[in-house]
């Protein structure tokens, strides 16, 4: 094994560990907080099985390779039918961990679209709005998987060692669609809380703190812009696979700080600061209140799953904020 595959490898396992971990810990906090799994927690898990499985199967691709070789390597060297068949095998599993990354990315995504829409619910917002947003990322799932399968015809180039298949397993298309339309849902997302974070009536320091909370997705975007193939080895499996690590990383992170950030305190009291508890029954009033136009306090809803409190059973976590 190469330096650059035992790199590749250990980057693969790090960034993995360290993602699977911060899932895992806003599963366990769930359970420390005795509340229940909701839908996003269920994703998270399904992000987990994903996480797993393109560790695994990258693995095993740096171990025996593919075919996205370069032809002065095809040149220089030649293959045996083990190493032909390792390819082949390497190729497969290549094409299907494009798929599963895809999804991953993608679950993380709707991860932190259910924050918002959890967050946005107590607030005036048209519901189209949230519509779009589900619409645009489901739209941009499909063409992104779909690029996955258009560029190698025969279909059997995709993993065809001898004789050379071509440019085609490089997947240029592929990466260029992803890494745009990657690019362009993080840029939405970032952006669908910020008017009502910024129009908070609350210190400039709880403001600031939660614009940046919520702005960590910038970290998704730089990590995005420096997989664009402008540059020779853009394409190269040890580059494709040292980025998509960092990546799967800092998905893993932007989909599960803010909740963590809201679980590591147990709820307090209810009272008139700028963090407060409400039950439902107060929630609803307010709402209902606000509806018509008497209400000038919005509350950004953290955490709606019940807790199971002798005190306060159905009590939930608000964070509250008065608006002018």
């Amino acid at each position: 094994m190469g330096e650059d595959s035992r790199k590749t490898i250990i980057m693969v396992t790090v960034f993995g560990f360290c993602g699977a971990f911060l899932m895992l810990s806003r599963l366990a906090m769930r359970k420390v907080r005795r509340q229940k799994f909701n839908l996003s927690d269920y994703l998270t898990m399904v992000a987990l099985a994903c996480l797993a499985s393109r560790t695994g199967f990258t693995t095993v691709v740096v171990l025996w390779g593919n075919n996205n070789l370069t032809d002065t390597y095809r040149a220089w060297n030649e293959f045996t039918a083990l190493e032909i068949h390792q390819r082949e095998v390497g190729s497969k599993l290549t094409l299907v961990n494009r798929i599963n990354y895809n999804t991953y990315i993608w679950i993380q995504k709707a991860i932190v679209l259910l924050l918002y829409r959890r967050m946005l619910d107590g607030l005036p917002q048209p519901h189209h709005i949230m519509n779009f947003y589900w619409g645009f990322l489901a739209s941009t799932y499909i063409v992104v998987q779909s690029v996955t399968f258009v560029e190698c015809h025969p279909f059997y180039l995709y993993w065809q060692v001898m004789p050379p298949p071509g440019k085609c397993p490089k997947a240029l298309v592929q990466l260029i669609v992803f890494v745009t339309l990657n690019i362009v849902t993080d840029i939405l997302l970032i952006i669908l809380p910020m008017p009502w974070l910024i129009r908070m009536k609350a210190s400039l320091k709880q403001r600031l703190s939660l614009v940046g909370l919520f702005s960590i997705g910038f970290l998704l975007i730089a990590v995005a812009i420096a997989r664009l193939p402008i540059y020779g080895n853009g394409t190269s499996q040890v580059n494709r696979n040292t980025w998509g690590s960092i990546e799967e990383f800092a998905a893993a992170f932007v989909a599960n700080v803010p909740t963590l950030f809201a679980l590591r305190h147990r709820p307090a009291t209810a009272d008139n600061t700028s963090f407060c508890n409400r039950r439902h029954s107060d929630m609803t009033e307010l709402r209902k209140r606000a509806d018509e136009g008497i209400m000038v306090t919005h509350c950004i809803e953290l955490q709606r799953d019940t807790i199971k409190d002798s005190k306060d059973p159905e009590g939930f976590e608000v964070v509250c904020f008065e608006e002018v």
